[in-house]
This record gives structure tokens, sequence and C-alpha cells, in this order.
């Protein structure tokens, strides 16, 4: 039923409870193959104006490998909870704003289910910011499962 599953992760407890929901799916039907997705916030860059910036702007190349580092270690852990099923895992980073990211990566590589977890956000910053599983779920071109 499912042959691929686009599972974006963060390390949030609510991603980690779509792994679960994800792993229990591919093993059920057998899937052919699972994405983990860790997408990087994108750095704006700033011209810098003031001394005060030129610190900043020295600093990116360690916040950069920072966040990857990160996201490594998060696409690690989610793996370790494929362990042992018959689904191949591939990992994927991928810097941009989540919800296109996912909805990218989900249509061009044809992907048949895409699991992914809801955050808590209050309501005012969910109206302000918006939700990344809302925009997922209103704009994926396959079926959406959030888990709560």
């Amino acid at each position: 039923m499912f042959n691929k599953i686009l599972v974006p992760v963060d390390g949030s407890d609510e991603s980690k409870k779509g792994l679960l929901i994800a792993r229990s799916l591919a093993d059920r039907y057998e899937t052919a193959g699972v994405t983990l997705l860790y997408v990087l916030a994108p750095v704006a860059l700033v011209a810098a104006t003031t001394p005060g910036d030129e610190r900043y702007l020295s600093a990116i190349p360690e916040i950069l490998v920072f966040r990857q580092k990160e996201g490594q270690d998060v696409l690690e852990a989610a793996e370790e909870a494929f362990a042992g099923s018959a689904a191949i895992i591939d990992t994927v980073m991928e810097e941009g704003h989540a919800a296109g990211v996912i909805l990218e990566l989900a249509k061009k590589g044809n992907y048949d289910l895409i699991v992914l977890g809801s955050r808590g956000l209050s309501r005012v910053a969910g109206f302000l910011l918006g939700s990344v599983s809302d925009a997922v779920v209103h704009h994926a071109h396959c079926p959406v499962l959030i888990a709560r």
C-alpha cells in the first residue's frame, strides 16, 4: 500500500512519535523505502555594518558546522528507530523552509505517504508563524499522517 514513506524529523518528542508510526507502517505494509528528512533552517547572511556584526559574520562557519552536526545526530537517532526493519532507510539533509522542502521532496520523489509530528505551537504562535504540518497537509500531493 505504501511503497515510499517520507518522514521529516527534528528530534522533538512529536517527531519521535512519527518515527514509531512510520516504522509500524513500514513493517506492516512491507514498505520498500523510508526516507528520513532533516531540514536545516536557512541562515540569513547580513552584510557587516558595525563592528558587532563582523564578529557575528566571522562565527557563521562554526554555526553552520554545528547545525549540520546537530542534523546528522538527529538523523542517526531516527535511523536507530528502524533497527531490524526490512525497509530500506535513506537519510536526507536539506536547507530551506521546512514545509517547502518537505513538499518539494515528496513530490519529486513520488512518495506515497508523509508521516510527521505535530508541533505544539500556541494558538498565537501558530497563527503568526504558521505550522509546518498545516502547510504540508494542505499542499501535499499524497496522504499525510500527523503524529500527535
